[in-house]
């Protein structure tokens, strides 16, 4: 093969090794992104069931 086709096949490869990264490094932000929403609503949810067990201690008298 000619010096041409080498650096064609090599600069092919290289596009799709950096192509590759960037893909799977934009789907791990993305999985960040899921996660910390699912724990910022498993955080209100926590909040609101912390409240309705405050509010039934306090109508039966702190039994």
């Amino acid at each position: 093969m000619t010096d041409q086709v080498w650096v064609a096949v090599i600069s092919t490869l290289g596009s799709i090794i950096v192509a590759y990264i960037t893909a799977s490094a934009n789907s791990r932000k993305a999985d960040k992104k899921d996660d910390i929403s699912e724990l910022e609503k498993l955080r209100e949810e926590n909040a609101k069931l912390k409240e309705k067990i405050k509010s039934r201690v306090k109508r039966n008298g702190n039994k």
